[in-house]
């Protein structure tokens, strides 16, 4: 025998958790990152166009030769006077000197100035949504201050200052940055998706794969059902489901056999009456005798789908049985599929769990597999009444369904909870409307490949000396 495969971990379902949670929740972490770089895109691209230009000055102290002192002296003047620039006063000089109506506040909103590190120079920036407006506010206010300090500032500071460099025309447009723009709204629009994804996860008490199932309740799956399509492939990998669950419940007792089974979900349209339909229907086909006894008084709807054609319900029913005492023979019916029988739900009581708790009704079922050897009940959902956990008691397995496109986790514990707590012999879990088990996991039992079809005979054809040769039994894979 080959060596046994590692058993999956919950250290390594841990580790798998966040890929899980992303790939999940993946249109919530692609809308939130689509929707903030798109954002950002066409604002940036709305934006005005603003454009900026610097224009150059150079300090230097007024002394013969270039010292090592005599630079540091040079540099220290120059950040003095980046701090003389920068002031209310000349602001008001440069606007006066453009006279074309500039204030003084625009001149102090647009313009900046800076000495530039370890140099005697000292850097005029100037923006304005025109090109050709920013380079004449730059080479302005550097004209404006040249003079400003010839009169004022070179005679105490000994310094000399001149226009190192006028300020270019700029060609292209400092902000907004249309790239640059949507690659940082795109992280953090990513960074906000992917925490959005988590926290939807962490509220979303949904249990969507098996895994969700797997991982929060110690309770054995035994089976998988696909959604009903339309296709025949889809019906056949729906029915093959069925006959699967009905395998597994025959060892899913151990050496013991499940003679009777009562099927109940956490809550309502879980898909238990098409779990006992589908599951009688393939036990019949091993040829079992199937009884299916319609024990949800509340809410019957076992009738309508095996028996769409009959309008008036079956009667007498169970609770006839049950309140009128006649013989259980009379309350059986025929549904039409070969090996199945039906004990209808009858007249709706006004007390269900009264009548369900009465001697006649434990006895039900031992009667039952006393002409058929396989009793599946309906149960009415766990978190709408007691019924279902009084039914338990008389069975010899629980199947609880669950909806994977809408069972709650808190549902589905609250119903494990119930039936635990009447010590019922919960057997497993039926996983129902499960995307996983989608029909090319059934393809091998299905039908056979139609390429491999053609290849065989195209090489039947081909074969001997003319004369006919049988041909492959079967498409399918050995």
């Amino acid at each position: 025998m080959g060596a046994k495969a590692p058993p999956i971990t919950s250290a390594a379902m841990k580790a798998d958790a966040p890929m899980l949670v992303l790939w999940r929740r993946k249109w919530i972490v692609i809308g939130v990152f689509l929707a903030f770089a798109v954002s950002a895109a066409v604002v940036s691209k709305l934006l005005d166009k603003v454009y900026s230009t610097d224009s150059t000055l150079i300090v230097s102290a007024n002394s013969k030769g270039q010292t090592f002192d005599q630079v540091q002296a040079s540099q220290a003047l120059a950040r003095s006077f980046e701090q003389i620039i920068g002031s209310p006063n000349i602001a008001q000089l440069v606007a006066n000197r453009l006279g074309d109506g500039t204030t003084k506040q625009y001149i102090l909103d647009h313009t900046s100035s800076d000495p530039i590190p370890q140099t005697q120079l000292i850097r005029i920036s100037a923006e304005d949504r025109s090109a050709a407006r920013a380079r004449h506010v730059a080479n302005t206010y550097a004209a404006t201050f040249v003079d400003y300090a010839r009169r004022n500032l070179v005679g105490p500071t000994e310094a000399r200052i001149s226009v190192a460099d006028l300020a270019p025309f700029p060609t292209e447009a400092a902000r907004p940055k249309p790239t640059l723009y949507t690659l940082v709204a795109a992280l953090i629009g990513l960074a906000i998706g992917v925490a959005l994804a988590f926290l939807r996860d962490r509220l979303d008490r949904r249990l969507r794969t098996p895994g969700d199932v797997e991982a929060r309740f110690e309770i054995p799956v035994l089976g998988r059902v696909p959604r009903r399509g339309r296709s025949e492939a889809s019906i056949s990998a729906f029915n093959e489901s069925y006959r699967i669950l009905r395998t597994n419940l025959q060892f899913a007792a151990g050496r013991d056999r499940l003679n009777s089974v009562a099927i109940t979900s956490g809550g309502v349209g879980e898909g238990k009456t098409t779990a006992v339909i589908q599951l009688a229907v393939a036990s019949a086909e091993v040829g079992l005798r199937v009884a299916i006894l319609e024990a949800d008084l509340r809410r019957p709807a076992l009738q309508e789908r095996m028996l769409p054609d009959v309008a008036q319900p079956l009667r007498p029913g169970f609770s006839n049985y049950l309140v009128e005492e006649m013989p259980l023979q009379q309350v059986i019916h025929a549904t039409g599929l070969p090996g199945v029988s039906l004990v209808p739900s009858g007249p709706i009581p006004p007390n269900p769990a009264g009548l369900l708790e009465t001697h006649r009704a434990h006895g039900v079922v031992e009667q039952l597999l006393r002409m058929h050897d396989i009793v599946l009940v309906d149960s009415p959902p766990l978190g709408v009444a007691a019924d279902a956990s009084i039914l338990a008691s008389s069975v010899d397995g629980v199947l609880v369904v669950v909806d994977l496109t809408a069972s709650q986790e808190d549902v589905v514990a609250d119903a494990i909870r119930r039936l635990r707590a009447v010590h019922a012999p919960l057997v497993g879990l039926l996983l129902n409307r499960d995307r996983g088990a989608e029909v090319s996991r059934y393809d091998y039992y299905l039908s056979p490949k139609p390429k491999r079809k053609r290849a065989e005979q195209r090489l039947a054809a081909s074969s001997g000396d003319g004369a006919s040769q049988p041909a492959s039994p079967s498409g399918r894979r050995a």
